[in-house]
């Protein structure tokens, strides 16, 4: 009696129910090995979901609260293009604070003197160089550059900002670009240390009017013309160039030339003649006045060759003679040389011709010297 109940029993245990959190109880090996698997399955997935729940709620907290840094500076919530907070005031001359903070509120402030209000402002042109020349792409105005150090300024304009910014930051157009100032402030105290301010976005024909406004309003240290424009006109100092021709002087001479062992081939020659002949001739059909002769000849009679510069030009123009002496152990000995007939005349107390004379027919003068040109 007692073991027909426990049969009873253990088939509604193992009878199959509506419904059920687990799998009935298994019937086979091959059941069971399932049934580990699927629960082994449950386990990690379980494990892994509140892993990754937690890891997001500790992202959104962390991007939410103010603190963050970098999720301010970079991704600045998704608001608006990163601007920088101004000072409390321009100080004199409105020459920016070099105290600043990060900060992405609207980009007019009302602390912000309403006489000059940037556009933009780029805190750290090193790690913002990146968003300063996406942003403005293509845009033409005029921008500043900032030394937060000394808080020297630099104004400049450009029909393409973002092409102006990319050679700011090429390390080698900087450097190739030295003679400017602001080139070697740049090299010196590092991009790090320089802020970019947009002054203003304006169309390119009025880039040069806008430019002047502001040279003559903030008066940059490191603008060595006070005049917009180019500066092909700009006049350099006797002192600046001498300065300059001290410091290139020797500099591009013999094997350091570029052009220091070539030589221009015939044909070259030829198309160099047939370019400066006839009206292609900067001079053709000119003549000079009677004043600029009288000076030209006054110069060439004021000019004095040194002695090291006559006897090359006697080697490269004159008629070299050798003298021969004749003895009578060793035949001829040489016993003079000479850069030109003349020279060598003189030499003997005799005529330049005379000596060109027994040179070209081979004689011997009064049968003791012999001229040859070897």
């Amino acid at each position: 009696m007692l073991l027909d109940k426990l049969i009873i029993n253990s088939i509604k245990l193992d009878a199959p129910s509506p419904w059920g959190f687990f799998f009935q109880d298994s019937a086979t090996p091959q059941m069971e090995g399932l049934e580990e698997l699927h629960n082994n399955i449950m386990f990690y997935l379980a494990i892994i979901l509140f892993t990754v729940t937690w890891m997001m709620i500790t992202i959104i907290k962390n991007f939410i609260s103010s603190k963050s840094l970098i999720s301010h500076k970079y991704m600045n919530h998704g608001k608006h293009v990163p601007i920088q907070k101004y000072s409390k005031s321009f100080l004199l001359n409105y020459k920016i604070s070099t105290v600043r903070t990060y900060s992405t509120l609207p980009k007019n402030p009302s602390n912000v003197n309403d006489s000059l209000t940037p556009v933009k402002i780029y805190e750290n042109a090193y790690l913002l160089k990146k968003y300063i020349i996406k942003e403005n792409k293509g845009k033409s105005g005029i921008y500043m550059l900032t030394n937060k150090l000394t808080s020297d300024i630099y104004i400049g304009q450009s029909s393409d900002l973002s092409k102006r910014f990319r050679k700011y930051f090429s390390p080698s157009y900087i450097k190739s670009k030295d003679s400017f100032i602001i080139s070697r402030t740049l090299i010196k105290y590092g991009y790090s240390n320089f802020s970019v301010t947009i002054l203003e976005y304006c169309n390119a024909s009025d880039l040069l009017k806008r430019e002047q406004h502001y040279l003559d309003k903030l008066n940059p240290k490191y603008n060595i013309l006070k005049i917009a424009g180019s500066s092909l006109n700009y006049l350099q100092s006797e002192e600046t160039k001498a300065k300059i021709s001290k410091a290139l002087k020797g500099v591009y001479i013999k094997e350091k030339s570029p052009l220091f062992g070539s030589f221009h081939t015939k044909e070259t020659k030829e198309l160099m003649s047939l370019k400066k002949k006839g009206i292609n001739n900067p001079l053709f059909g000119k003549t000079h006045s009677e004043k600029t002769k009288s000076l030209m000849k006054q110069k060439a009679l004021g000019r004095k060759h040194s002695n090291d510069t006559k006897l090359k030009i006697s080697s490269l123009h004159g008629n070299p003679i050798n003298i021969y002496e004749k003895c009578s152990s060793e035949g001829f000995k040489l016993i003079g040389s000479f850069v030109s007939a003349r020279k060598a005349a003189k030499f003997l107390g005799i005529s330049g011709s005379t000596i060109i004379r027994y040179k070209n027919s081979g004689e011997i003068f009064k049968d003791r010297y012999k001229f040859s040109s070897k």
